[in-house]
């Protein structure tokens, strides 16, 4: 498996803004506003080239004359940063549009969610969606962000579960190549799903297409975009009961128009999942349910 990825736009590390923002709460105290609670981080989910990790998060120390001299307590809220698999237990509100997701799972091989900017598209997959699966026991997941280069990002993603047998380096060569056969249509996305799942017999996988509208804003290549959209077509259309591959696509909806413009794609989004706003139920759930410190 990969440690790290050798594409900046699959890599999900926080941005220089983020970086400082979260070294300036660093050193902060609970008495100086920075809330904490205290959780159990035992049970992680994998999410193969998925590196927005827990250990990105800055915890509040608090102050020693108050509590005990090793309780360090992250904060429940994640501000700017979207919710991830394993901060699961922090993440409330969102419980019926995680049971639509789950329920569309069993029926679908593609899930469209969409949403207006900063509505939790990516959180009630990573944070909803993923730890539910997760607790089935029959689930594979990897993650990608298409970027300026989507079949590269599409390949990074796959190459851990098509080569399981290679090493790190190994598999980062194989990537330009995987990535170069999707794209020419050598390899279609189909026949590297399948061999997947020989390798991972028993097992579905949800791959996981995030931040989607990075297909427009930053792939500036018309024809790259269109082949990349008949790679994913390729899969989605193939039967699910032979290949049982899922993928969610999040994308902001201002860029539903973009997305329709391509005939093709656009019947296949005809099914999507709209994330609202949170009513007063939900977030009152956000505020009442976190763990107690």
């Amino acid at each position: 498996m990969m440690n790290q990825p050798p594409d900046s736009d699959s890599n999900l590390s926080p941005s220089p803004s983020q970086q400082n923002l979260e070294q300036s709460v660093a050193g902060s105290t609970v008495e100086g506003g920075i809330q904490g609670v205290q959780g159990d981080y035992n049970t992680q989910i994998h999410i193969t080239n998925y590196y927005y990790s827990r250990e990105d998060i800055r915890t509040a120390p608090v102050n020693s004359a108050k509590t005990s001299a090793d309780d360090n307590l992250p904060c429940p809220y994640r501000g700017l940063f979207h919710f991830g698999p394993n901060d699961t237990e922090f993440f409330f509100g969102r419980e019926i549009f995680i049971e639509e997701l789950i329920q569309a799972t069993a029926k679908r091989s593609f899930i469209p969610v969409l949403g207006a900017s900063g509505s939790g598209k990516s959180s009630v997959v990573l944070a909803g969606l993923v730890p539910k699966l997760k607790q089935q026991g029959h689930w594979l997941f990897t993650h990608f962000r298409p970027g300026s280069d989507p079949f590269y990002a599409l390949a990074e993603a796959l190459v851990p579960l098509y080569t399981p047998n290679l090493n790190a380096t190994e598999q980062i060569a194989q990537t330009p190549k995987l990535a170069d056969y999707l794209d020419k249509g050598e390899v279609t996305l189909t026949n590297v799903m399948a061999n997947i799942q020989r390798s991972h017999p028993n097992h579905q996988v949800l791959l996981i297409a995030d931040q989607f509208e990075e297909i427009y804003t930053l792939c500036s290549d018309e024809s790259t975009r269109r082949r990349f959209l008949d790679c994913l077509l390729n899969l989605i259309q193939t039967n699910t009961n032979q290949l049982p591959t899922v993928l969610v696509a999040t994308m902001r909806a201002d860029f539903l128009g973009s997305a329709l413009e391509y005939r093709p794609f656009a019947d296949v989004l005809q099914d999507d999942i709209k994330l609202g706003p949170m009513n007063r139920t939900e977030l009152l759930e956000v505020i009442e349910n976190q763990p107690k410190s």
